[in-house]
């Protein structure tokens, strides 16, 4: 959502930055609270779409290979940073995709906003837990 908020216009904004995080307290946070979609999308054309997976097996193994991922980034990251010695800046930059962001927004009308960008459930919401 974060590339969401920054290309809007309408908005004033401040966000915090991955950059000002030391590397150890971002992968505690990717470890310890990791991003994961709320609903997987199923691939589509256009910018939005509205097709979702639903069945139980499809929707673990998106999580699972999710997971996957975010290990490797860690892993990668930590050989860059303690094996290399990159910058926080750059090995910072690995783990975003999995990290939750702190934004900080004003503006006098979202609507416009959500009706752009924000997805159409056509499933229950409420029995969201069920999938998993």
């Amino acid at each position: 959502i974060h590339s969401e908020l920054m290309t809007h216009r309408m908005f004033s904004r401040n966000s915090a930055s991955s950059r000002a995080i030391p590397f150890e307290k971002m992968v505690k946070m990717v470890i310890e609270d990791p991003f994961t979609p709320i609903m997987w999308q199923k691939d589509h054309k256009g910018m939005q779409g509205n097709e979702y997976l639903t069945d139980k097996m499809d929707v673990q193994r998106a999580e699972h290979r999710w997971l996957i991922a975010r290990t490797n980034a860690i892993e990668q990251a930590k050989v860059l940073s303690e094996g290399v010695g990159v910058t926080k800046q750059l090995c910072n930059r690995l783990l975003e995709p999995f990290m939750w962001h702190t934004v900080l927004l004003t503006a006098t009308e979202f609507s416009n906003f959500f009706k752009l960008r924000c997805p159409e459930y056509t499933i229950d919401l409420d029995n969201l837990e069920s999938l998993k």
